[in-house]
């Protein structure tokens, strides 16, 4: 089974991780895990030809790095294999894409404990990743 788990760097994305690694033995077999994160792209253009491209991915990746640490040393803690994918755009929209082109068999994203009316009017990764993906998704709290 392949398995996409979705980190933001957040304490609920981590939180989610954590509670989710406690659980790989509801599958039969090891899972291949794989962590996702997205970094939104810089929203001006200029200021991306501005300080120049090898700058731009240069902090893209350090950030990358950053959110993935914790999820990263969780894992490497308890001895769970995994594979890295950081991407920039829009992360629901990525996150998705990925998961599609990837052939995962499901997704593990971290909630922040929006209530319905909240996600509607907010907004959330979550909600818009369970809106548009046709692989199966699991929410942690």
């Amino acid at each position: 089974m392949k398995i996409l788990i979705a980190i933001d760097g957040s304490g609920h994305s981590h939180a989610a991780l954590d509670r989710f690694a406690h659980r790989l033995d509801w599958f039969r077999g090891t899972p291949q895990v794989t962590l996702v994160y997205v970094h939104p792209a810089l929203p001006y253009k200029r200021a991306v030809a501005w300080a120049g491209k090898e700058a731009v991915n240069a902090y893209y990746e350090e950030e990358g790095d950053e959110a993935l640490a914790a999820a990263r040393g969780l894992l490497d803690g308890r001895g769970v294999a995994y594979d890295v994918e950081k991407r920039v755009g829009e992360p629901a929209h990525e996150i998705v894409a990925f998961a599609a082109s990837g052939g995962f068999d499901l997704i593990v994203m971290g909630t922040r404990g929006h209530t319905v009316l909240e996600s509607l009017v907010l907004g959330s990764v979550a909600t818009k990743v369970l809106a548009t993906c046709t692989v199966p998704v699991l929410l942690m709290k």
